[in-house]
């Protein structure tokens, strides 16, 4: 592997903020990429397919392309709300540029410098990054194979023991598609209100479960003190839209985001706002939903029927979300191996080392059908050779 791509996606960027290694190995990589299985959401749809699930966009034409509401409109944070059950007011949504944005105002609005955090592990290392930029001190809450459950006992004990400013966990879990059970919820949610924890859920993925519905952090939470973060990016199918939202029960969390947002990106596009508040309508949510469910539920089909006993990869159960967490048994450098893997195919994958998991990989199963098993048979046949070559 090139010194100097391994240069560009590891190590520090300024002060103590990682490179964030995920975006970086996208970004350098997917323009070029003939198959891209490095996504964790489904395949985008057009704007145009939009019409077909009922959203009407005519009025979009008539619109003034002026700035957005700072906050997200009113009609928008209504139907947020609404997601929430109404356990979120509309006053508590701020509607973000996506929800990487959210993520970030989420740290910046409940984390200082020195203060402790619990911080889940593996994951999208956005958020742990931010941590270790403002100079919180980071203790990472391991998930194990082979249900990568998240570690609540640990949690409760941690929280008990140093009581932490913030618990931050991604649920459904990226890279792993475990989600916590209600009762799991609950009781973390109880225990962090005796010691007046912050709880920091990032629920991008909310909607794609195919087993248990998944309920919100907000539905059980035991006092205000909670933030979910979400958008349209992955179980809508959305992603170009950019839109996030940060849900507090805090007025005082959720403003202080407002505030920093101010700093950030100002105001969602206003062509986006207005197309998102159609979206997020009853019948149009359930339809986008069930679309991510069966383009998942196909594509994961297709990789049980094709993946041998183990030899190539192991395939951990997946619960949640539009990719598969696997092993490989005979390389811990998955990050070489996944650049050997682009380098003879132009397939992209998720090296396991960008979510803190050596020996580990993430393909993406949201792409089209079609497209996912003709690419995915060419993934096997590269790994058997790079198998055969490695022994």
């Amino acid at each position: 592997m090139p010194r100097d791509l391994l240069n560009s996606i590891t190590g520090k960027l300024i002060g103590d903020l990682p490179i964030f290694c995920l975006e970086r190995w996208q970004s350098l990589h997917e323009t070029r990429a003939r198959v891209n299985l490095s996504e964790s959401g489904v395949h985008p749809l057009r704007l145009r397919d939009l019409i077909s699930y009922g959203v009407d966009l005519e009025e979009i034409f008539e619109l003034e392309l002026g700035y957005g509401w700072t906050k997200g409109s009113q009609e928008l944070r209504e139907a947020i709300s609404e997601l929430y059950r109404g356990f979120v007011e509309p006053e508590n949504v701020v509607v973000t540029s996506g929800s990487a944005e959210a993520n970030l105002l989420a740290v910046l609005s409940t984390v200082s410098q020195g203060d402790t955090v619990l911080v889940d592990t593996p994951n999208y290392m956005q958020v742990a990054g931010l941590l270790q930029w403002i100079g919180a001190k980071v203790v990472y809450l391991r998930r194990k194979p082979p249900n990568w459950s998240f570690p609540i006992h640990e949690a409760i004990e941690f929280m008990k023991k140093v009581r932490p400013k913030a618990v931050f966990v991604t649920d459904p879990n990226n890279p792993t598609g475990s989600y916590m059970s209600k009762r799991e919820l609950e009781e973390l949610a109880l225990e962090a209100s005796k010691y007046d924890v912050t709880l920091v859920f990032d629920e991008v993925y909310w909607g794609t479960e195919r087993g248990e519905p998944k309920h919100s952090i907000a539905e059980v939470s035991h006092s205000e003190r909670f933030i979910s973060t979400s958008g349209l990016s992955k179980a809508y199918g959305l992603p170009g839209l950019r839109i996030g939202w940060l849900a507090s029960g805090s007025k005082t969390l959720a403003y202080r985001a407002w505030s920093i947002k101010d700093y950030v990106s100002i105001s969602p596009s206003i062509l986006s706002d207005r197309i998102a508040s159609r979206v997020l309508s009853p019948n149009v949510i359930a339809a986008l939903k069930k679309r991510a469910r069966d383009i998942v539920s196909e594509n994961l089909n297709v990789l049980m029927s094709m993946i041998s006993k183990g030899d190539i990869f192991t395939l951990y159960p997946n619960a949640a979300g539009a990719f598969a967490w696997v092993k490989i048994p005979w390389t811990k450098d998955t990050l070489k191996l996944s650049y050997s893997i682009y380098e003879m195919s132009k397939i992209l994958v998720a090296p396991g080392e960008c979510f803190g998991s050596e020996g580990h990989m993430r393909i993406g199963v949201g792409i089209k059908p079609e497209l996912f098993k003709l690419g995915l048979s060419e993934l096997l046949e590269v790994l058997k050779i790079l198998k055969d070559t490695a022994k």
